[in-house]
């Protein structure tokens, strides 16, 4: 009986460590929104970076340019990313995924149209097509005064 019990225990350790494998054969890229920056003038003011991300403190509207860190090929079914962030208390604004290929080619781009006001969490999502292997993807927010990135998180 003891070794009945050795070979169940050995079993289910082994499939845990299987089942281990499988899910850690990519890496989770969800970027922080502090690494998001000010879209043109990399010294525009009111551009403020904090521990919950990026945000507009400026008296107006402004852009915020982020990286989209892909680890694997476009799926068939297309290429996504969420965005959250806020749009501030007055709403509005907007976000976007680009895409680029390495001779710098506009492969495409989807947006969110307009942002509700406060917390917002939106998906975007590219074809196939649009995200070719040697390409790469960024998301642009153009947000209101108070608006802000949390993160960008594709999803894999």
């Amino acid at each position: 009986m003891k070794s009945f019990s050795k070979f169940a225990l050995s079993a289910t350790l082994g499939a845990c460590g299987l089942l281990g494998l499988s899910t850690s054969a990519f890496a989770l890229t969800t970027e922080h929104g502090s690494i998001c920056k000010a879209y043109g003038s990399s010294t525009t003011a009111g551009v403020y970076t904090y521990i919950t991300g990026t945000f507009n403190s400026s008296g107006g509207s402004l852009g915020l340019i982020c990286p989209v860190v892909r680890t694997i090929p476009s799926p068939a079914g297309g290429y996504s990313v969420w965005v959250q962030g806020t749009s501030g208390a007055a709403g509005g604004g907007s976000c976007a995924m680009y895409s680029y290929d390495y001779n710098n080619t506009f492969k495409g781009s989807i947006g969110t149209g307009a942002l509700p006001a406060g917390f917002f969490s939106r998906v975007l999502t590219l074809t196939a097509a649009q995200v070719p292997f040697w390409s790469s993807q960024s998301v642009y927010c153009y947000l209101p005064s108070g608006g802000g990135i949390y993160n960008v998180e594709p999803v894999q």
